[in-house]
Formats: C-alpha cells, sequence, structure tokens
C-alpha cells in the first residue's frame, strides 16, 4: 500500500493530524499549479488553502483504485483554479503583451525576463492548453494521469500539448534574441520561476 494511502485511512480512522504530512507533501505542486494556471491571481496561497480544505472534506470519496491522490489532489486544484476563472471577469489576449526592452542588441537576455515573457505566454493560452502544458510540462504528470485530472482522452491530452508548445514556440519566436531560449519549450520538464 502506497505511504499516502496509509496516512488517508489514519484520518480517515480519526488522526486528523495526520491530514499536515499529505499538506507537506504535496503543497508544493498545488501551489506551483495555481501559479501557472492563474498568473494574475495574487491570492494563490489562499486559494491553496481552499483546496486542501475541499480535500479534507471530500477525503472519505477518495478512491485509490481510481487513481493516485497526486492526480486526486491536482484534479480539485483544476476545479477551484476554474470555479476562480468563472468568478472573475474573463480576460481576452489577442496578443502577448509586449515588454519594453531597453537593451542593446549586444546584451544577453536575463533569465527573469524570459520567465516574464514565458508567464505572459502561458497566460495567453486557452485553459485547455494551459492545463495540459502545466501538468505534462511543469508537473512531470504522465499523459494517462493528466487525462484523468482533464476528464478526457489521452490523445486529446497529446493533441493540446502539441498545439500549446507550438502556439508557445510561435509566439516566443518574436524577437531573434529569444532563438536559443526557444529549446526551453520543447524540453521536459520544463521549469518556471516560483513553479518548483
Amino acid at each position: 500500500m502506497h505511504e499516502d494511502e496509509k496516512t488517508i485511512q489514519g484520518v480517515l480512522a480519526g488522526d486528523r493530524d495526520l491530514f499536515r504530512s499529505l499538506v507537506e507533501r504535496y503543497q508544493s505542486v498545488v501551489c506551483a499549479t495555481i501559479r501557472a494556471l492563474l498568473p494574475q491571481n495574487s491570492e494563490w496561497e489562499d486559494l491553496a488553502q481552499e483546496v486542501f480544505l475541499a480535500a479534507f472534506q471530500h477525503l472519505p470519496t477518495f478512491d485509490a483504485a481510481k487513481g493516485t491522490f497526486r492526480t486526486w489532489i491536482l484534479a480539485i486544484t483544476r476545479n477551484q483554479c476554474r470555479n476562480v476563472r468563472q468568478r472573475q471577469r474573463p480576460t481576452q489576449f489577442a496578443v502577448i503583451p509586449v515588454l519594453a526592452d531597453c537593451r542593446t542588441p549586444d546584451t544577453q537576455v536575463s533569465e527573469a525576463e524570459w520567465f516574464e515573457r514565458l508567464d505572459a505566454a502561458l497566460a495567453a493560452l486557452p485553459d485547455e492548453q494551459r492545463l495540459v502544458f502545466v501538468l505534462v510540462e511543469l508537473q512531470g504528470l504522465s499523459y494517462q494521469e493528466s487525462a484523468e485530472i482533464c476528464e478526457t482522452a489521452v490523445g486529446t491530452v497529446k493533441s493540446r500539448l502539441f498545439r500549446a508548445k507550438q502556439w508557445l514556440r510561435e509566439a516566443l519566436q518574436s524577437s531573434a534574441h529569444d532563438e536559443i531560449a526557444l529549446t526551453a519549450v520543447e524540453r521536459a520538464p520544463l521549469k518556471c520561476r516560483g513553479m518548483s
């Protein structure tokens, strides 16, 4: 039996303090997923608490035969992010915002600027593509796990990921100085600032 399952059994048997170990084990992946799916939301820590509260309340419904606790908690994270987006006024991006570039052509692109561009490009992706990109590329989940979280077929996950990578390549290719950094989009897993 997996360690998560033992912990869950203990929590359900009445030892609520054991749930803290699940929070500690999964808080970084939950927070990173929230920050990637809702880059404009500054209250991601509060949302992470809501995710764990929902997980605690629905813990009796967790079924290890249907998937891992990690997959289950990320599905809850996805649903909470969806709820936040539905409450907010939708933001449409026709193009990626152009960041001011005061550097000379010979100046090397700094890592912080690259991640700002990547964050903006991720924010401009359609929700379904961004979710798949975050799950597979940033969180390192398998296609099958991602399909379970997205409630779709593995083939759909693969096509959404392909379209997301293709769009990111095109979006980030807008300036010649990004050519070297484009290879980062093609490697897995990609690590974004504050998402490891």
